[in-house]
């Protein structure tokens, strides 16, 4: 610590003595300019100082601001511990004067078991319509699929409604001999069809965005996410719940439910919540199934995406000679998806660097493909020229650097074909120049004349 603190006192040192000297470079600046330099280091000492202290008061008055809110934390608390004792004992007192209280508490238990009973019997009764109902609505749907004329909000709503239901009816405890079980299930055994075809219609309507984009139909886009939001929150709900459950089963395995001392206030919230315990835990139910919509959607997105540059690539581009129109190609995908898709979804997506990076994989494939085998030296240097349009074209029109473009086209191997090039032109040259000495040589073994001689007496060749 202390050899530290001498190595930032030397620095400091040194450097006073370093800026001293560029102000006082000749004898005569003691003269002229000692006061001068001494009254501008008296006025940076000042400002420092100010700054300082004005800092360290800011540190003073957050540190006691701090304090306070600490010390009124505290007696809150303390009056929240008081009330709820206050509030024990007012219950406590009360139940005193009611000599019926657990009758009461039973009946009004007992009502609200009825309300349920009576809202769940109308729910059952009432599944075959509405099954019927929502199946015509998708038939709908696919029927009016190509003039965009269907809500899949509404149609999710109400076939939401059906799977819930089933669930809490299955889920119901008293649901536990094997007739009961089976009649339930040939009941709802359609519902899974329905659901199932209900999700091919979602995953057809995400295969056509660009169509719908094109069509000024946004608005159809926007159902689709509203519903992959919904289902992503009930995933998110069931999987909370089952690690609230693993939880419960690890300390129930581990060492059972301790007993332990609760405050007045604890007892008391026991003893009133006992009446609406029923609805504050929820109807039984069953499991629900994830879905991870977002995450088939994402999915179906980068299949398209890849056929559709694969395509390009085999009916446009038509190998090496067309590479050059990929270039073009990605930027007008992309410059559309920026304009008319991606403004469709939310924020927090980052959908279009999702486009710009399954775009960018889908040629970095293809063009693999393409360099697989041998190349001529023409088809290296079209390659080459290609890359750099390709990174110049992304970076001007779209902002995308070269670094945002991972992996590299041509996995990065531009030097190594700039390598290849270079050797297959010296083979070439070396070819030619053989050919030519073989050729000049043939012509003069097999000539018919003297070969030509020059002023100097030297024999020479014809030009």
């Amino acid at each position: 610590m202390l050899s530290t603190e001498a190595v930032a006192d030397e620095t400091v040192r040194q450097y006073a003595i370093q800026r001293l000297a560029k102000l006082l470079r000749h004898p005569d600046d003691l003269v002229y300019k000692a006061d001068d330099v001494r009254r501008k280091l008296a006025q940076e000492k000042l400002v420092i100082d100010a700054q300082l202290n004005t800092d360290v008061r800011r540190q003073f008055d957050d540190v006691q601001e701090g304090l306070e809110l600490l010390y009124s934390t505290k007696g809150q608390i303390d009056r929240v511990k008081t009330d709820m004792q206050k509030v024990d004992q007012l219950c406590h007192r009360a139940q005193s004067y009611l000599t019926n209280f657990e009758r009461i508490q039973k009946i009004s238990v007992a009502n609200r078991n009825f309300v349920r009973t009576d809202e769940f019997y109308r729910q059952f009764s009432e599944f075959h319509e509405q099954y019927v109902h929502v199946r015509e609505m998708l038939g709908d749907a696919k029927a009016n699929f190509e003039q965009g004329d269907f809500n899949l909000l509404r149609l999710h709503y109400f076939l939401h409604k059906l799977e819930d239901f089933r669930n809490r009816a299955m889920g119901f405890s008293g649901v536990s001999d094997a007739d009961s079980e089976q009649t339930l299930t040939q009941m709802f055994g359609g519902l899974d069809g329905l659901v199932h075809e209900f999700e091919q219609f979602l995953w057809h309507v995400a295969g056509g965005i660009y169509d719908l984009a094109l069509r000024n139909r946004a608005n159809v886009v926007v159902q689709l996410l509203k519903v992959v939001e919904v289902e992503e929150a009930g995933d998110r709900a069931q999987e909370r719940e089952a690690e609230g459950a693993g939880l419960a089963r690890r300390q129930s395995a581990a060492g059972g439910a301790r007993a332990t001392q609760k405050e007045s206030g604890a007892k008391m919230m026991m003893t009133t919540m006992t009446t609406t315990a029923a609805a504050g835990r929820g109807e039984p139910r069953r499991e629900r199934r994830i879905k991870h919509y977002r995450q088939k959607l994402l999915d179906l997105l980068r299949q398209f995406i890849s056929g559709r540059v694969s395509e390009f690539f085999k009916k446009e581009a038509k190998g090496l000679d067309g590479v050059e129109e990929v270039t073009g190609f990605v930027i007008d995908e992309l410059t559309f998806v920026a304009e008319a898709v991606v403004p469709a979804f939310p924020s927090s997506y980052f959908m279009f660097d999702f486009f710009v990076n399954e775009y960018h994989q889908a040629v970095v494939r293809n063009s693999n493909e393409l360099v697989a085998g041998d190349l001529e030296g023409g088809a290296i240097l079209m390659l080459l020229r290609w890359v750099r349009e390709y990174h110049t074209g992304m970076r001007k029109q779209l902002s995308i650097s070269k670094d945002q473009l991972k992996p590299a086209l041509l996995e990065g191997r531009e030097d190594q074909l700039a390598q290849e090039y270079l050797e297959i032109a010296v083979s070439k040259i070396r070819e030619w120049i053989s050919n030519l000495m073989r050729t000049e040589a043939s012509t003069f073994a097999g000539r018919q004349d003297a070969p030509s001689m020059g002023e100097d007496g030297l024999y020479v060749t014809g030009a």
